[in-house]
């Protein structure tokens, strides 16, 4: 039966209630992967070559989504995935072996790609209707969610709650917040429901097929694969730099993704007036120079104090540059939206996918601090996109308006890139 409330919820705000439940999923996993790692006594290339697997199954999940959300409209998407997030989440703890746990992060993967996909489809559909500039709230509430898994995690962890529990419980509730929650979010394939519309000129070249994406996404795309590179290794790698490298606790550890989780929350919660007020692209450049200059200084100083600040400083960088990368390309005329948000989730994947592969191998011929180091250095390439790219209009003047109307789509070219 539907959970019932004394008013409706509005849909942008039950957005983010499942924006954050998903992201509570994220925080506990990022927040264990040491302890899981220790239980199954894997060392950093063993892990280094087996995180990867949670990216593959994410990869193989998005064109299922992108078709799932184009047949059964994103809320029904939502809902699927969502479920099966719930679902598969406690596998990650139950593993016994790492054959085992290989399993379960492409399942696991697998899961929150697709769920990924469709939240992010949904929010572009709210934008579009009535609601207006909500995208980067919800990517704000889930890094709360984030931040309340990893420090939950890590209170746990510290007081000695077996690892099986620390997954079972948060698995209950994301199975309870889906099940009653998705059922009040836009029904896009009711009638009346807006549809993506691009002039005919444009229409002619309407992209097709998984293969190439359209060259308009291109350059979201590089800077989609950098931030990918970069969030996976602050997830992955950040606390086992400050527990093994730094010597600090594990609550201490647990505070790198937490701190990072906060930054996150605060930038995004501010994210939707400061894009009123300055162009996306200006906005994606400032990010990543940020992003990198926290990275220097994390690694730059032997202290866990400064790795944390540099974290801090790497969140507020990041913030606002998913939100920003999926409203751009939802609106790429001649792309439909699914597509466009399995396009920029792919491309942010294969970061994720690739940043094991060098961080694990890069850690073991020199340092971890060296590999977290030149990710900061790699960092610096997403304000050189921008700079070399000729500029358009709509990289080097703000939005002059944060909505769109509710019956009309938005301008062909208002966020092309």
């Amino acid at each position: 039966m539907p959970l019932r409330f004394p008013r409706p919820l509005p849909p942008y705000l039950v957005l983010a209630l499942l924006f954050a439940t998903s992201g509570l999923t994220w925080g506990i996993w990022i927040a264990r992967i040491p302890g899981i790692a220790g239980q199954l006594e894997l060392s950093r290339t063993d892990l280094g070559a087996m995180l990867p697997a949670f990216s593959v199954g994410a990869l193989i999940s998005f064109p299922i989504a992108a078709a799932a959300t184009g047949r059964f409209g994103t809320r029904a998407s939502v809902r699927m995935f969502g479920i099966l997030r719930g679902l598969t989440f406690p596998l990650l703890a139950l593993a016994p072996n790492p054959i085992t746990l290989l399993a379960a992060l492409g399942v696991s993967g697998f899961m929150h790609g697709g769920l990924d996909v469709s939240l992010n489809a949904q929010g572009v559909e709210i934008e579009r209707r009535t609601y207006g500039s909500i995208l980067s709230r919800a990517h704000g509430s889930f890094s709360i969610g984030a931040l309340v898994g990893s420090l939950g995690a890590g209170f746990a962890a510290q007081a000695g709650v077996p690892l099986p529990a620390q997954f079972l419980a948060p698995a209950a509730l994301v199975l309870t917040m889906f099940a009653l929650l998705s059922h009040r979010l836009i029904d896009d394939e009711a009638p009346g429901a807006i549809r993506a519309i691009s002039p005919a000129p444009i229409a002619k070249r309407r992209w097709r097929g998984v293969g190439i994406p359209p060259r308009a996404l291109w350059g979201l795309g590089a800077i989609a694969f950098i931030t990918g590179i970069g969030d996976e290794a602050i997830a992955d790698w950040s606390a086992l730099f400050i527990r093994q490298d730094l010597g600090a606790a594990p609550l201490v550890a647990s505070l790198a993704y937490a701190l990072y989780s906060l930054a996150l929350v605060i930038g995004r919660f501010s994210g939707d007036a400061i894009s009123k007020r300055f162009a996306p692209m200006l906005l994606l450049q400032a990010g990543g120079a940020m992003a990198a200059i926290g990275l220097l200084i994390g690694t730059g100083f032997n202290a866990p104090i400064a790795m944390l600040i540099g974290l801090a400083i790497v969140g507020f960088g990041f913030s606002m540059i998913y939100p920003i990368l999926y409203r751009m390309a939802g609106n790429t005329p001649g792309v439909a939206r699914g597509k466009a948000m399995a396009t920029m989730a792919t491309i942010a994947y294969l970061g994720y996918l690739a940043g094991p592969l060098i961080i694990g191998p890069l850690a073991s011929a020199a340092s971890l601090r060296f590999a977290l180091f030149s990710v900061g250095v790699g960092c610096f390439a997403i304000p050189l996109i921008g700079w070399l790219r000729e500029p358009r209009p709509s990289e080097t003047e703000a939005p002059t308006t944060s909505s769109f109307a509710p019956d009309t789509a938005p301008e062909p070219n208002a966020y092309s890139l």
